[in-house]
């Protein structure tokens, strides 16, 4: 007998033992949201980082099923890192970046936050349940500045939310 038959028929004979006059109590649960399935690395490919960050010449470095980065060849050393974040609220990364102030944002229909520093920027966006996805774009060479591209790690953010169905 499958656990299921069985908790249908200890149930009903739990029911069944109440005072003929009073109904039987109506148990309701509500399911948490469903969190996305993101694809490894974000499921964007390195074509989509180098169209929304402008840098040319990246390589991927690192790949994991949560974690995914990549780096120029050139002098002035810019990384771009996805992370997927499983079973943790978005809430706690509010105070765990250090780059720059945190800015609420909205990125397809998704709550998210979005910090900005002199030598990078990173956005995180809640992806369904108590997941979260991560990017982070850092320029750490002597001759590096502020990525200009930080204000499309939203569209980074989204591609990875709409292939993720």
């Amino acid at each position: 007998m499958t656990a299921a038959v069985t908790l249908a028929i200890a149930l009903g004979s739990v029911a069944a033992c109440g005072s003929s006059g009073s109904p039987a109590p109506t148990v309701t649960a509500t399911a948490p949201s469903a969190a996305a399935a993101i694809g490894l690395c974000g499921s964007v490919t390195d074509a989509d980082i180098a169209h929304a960050t402008g840098l040319t010449g990246l390589r991927k470095v690192a790949v994991n099923p949560l974690r995914c980065s990549w780096q120029t060849a050139t002098d002035s050393d810019y990384a771009v890192i996805f992370e997927w974040f499983r079973g943790t609220p978005l809430a706690e990364r509010r105070t765990q970046v250090t780059v720059g102030a945190p800015k609420s944002v909205q990125v397809a229909g998704h709550p998210g936050i979005l910090w900005s520093g002199s030598q990078g920027c990173e956005i995180a966006v809640g992806s369904g349940g108590e997941d979260f996805i991560d990017w982070i774009l850092t320029a750490s060479g002597s001759k590096a500045a502020r990525p200009q591209a930080c204000s499309n790690l939203e569209q980074l953010a989204a591609t990875t939310l709409a292939k993720a169905g």
